[in-house]
């Protein structure tokens, strides 16, 4: 029996805001990858799965979990798992899908391919920028480099008179521009060190959370 700590359940619910499906390999490591294949993760968590777990609806999964106050998942048989409370009056069976039709990440892990810009974004920081996003309705983050600071910067990068909302985030000698789209943010709270390569690609990397994330182009 394996005990499904809360700090799990919380990066699989993050989880199923990239991907509503999840195959669960043996280990400690989880990873998803979107459908679009614009957002890879990868998760450390407490737990050590014994066996492989191919989740079709993992938002029905989780509704599962939440019957039960410390949910325990038992993995021994090959088409389904057993959920149960810690006393295991009562449980529930989940049944496993075809892991050839979920979506699932490159088997070897992947790596930037180069590192052009960094900077560290706080808890704070990132709540601030996501809510102003949202109070203004705006569709892009950009990080502006003007030769002298770092800007992250909320706007719509297609329309010249937008709102924006700014914060200082670093110091640069350089000029650029590296826009994400904010719907591809889809990061649990907390501080991020963040790498991002020329290659149109960007890592979030928190507490045991690493999020691969792909740039819009500049257009």
């Amino acid at each position: 029996m394996i005990m499904i700590t809360k700090p799990t359940i919380e990066i699989l619910k993050n989880f199923c805001s990239i991907n509503k499906s999840l195959v669960i390999k043996p280990g400690n490591r989880l990873s998803t990858l979107s459908i679009n294949k614009n957002i890879l993760v990868y998760a450390d968590v407490e737990e050590q799965f014994d066996s492989e777990m191919s989740i079709y609806d993992l938002s029905t999964f989780l509704g599962g979990l939440s019957l039960f106050e410390k949910p325990s998942i038992d993995t021994s048989k090959n088409n389904y798992v057993t959920v149960s409370d810690a006393a295991g009056r009562s449980k529930t069976r989940f049944f496993y899908a075809d892991p050839d039709i979920i979506t699932q990440p490159p088997a070897k892990e992947i790596s930037l391919p180069s590192v052009d810009v960094s900077f560290n974004i706080d808890a704070n920081t990132l709540q601030q920028l996501q809510r102003a996003a949202s109070v203004y309705q705006l569709p892009d983050l950009c990080l502006y480099g003007d030769g002298e600071v770092m800007n992250l910067t909320v706007t719509d990068k297609k329309n010249d008179t937008s709102n924006s909302y700014s914060v200082e985030v670093g110091n640069t000698d350089a000029e650029f521009c590296y826009c994400f789209r904010v719907e591809n943010l889809k990061l649990l709270p907390g501080a991020y060190d963040v790498s991002i390569s020329k290659t149109n690609v960007a890592l979030f990397q928190g507490n045991g959370i690493k999020y691969f994330i792909a740039l819009e182009p500049n257009t």
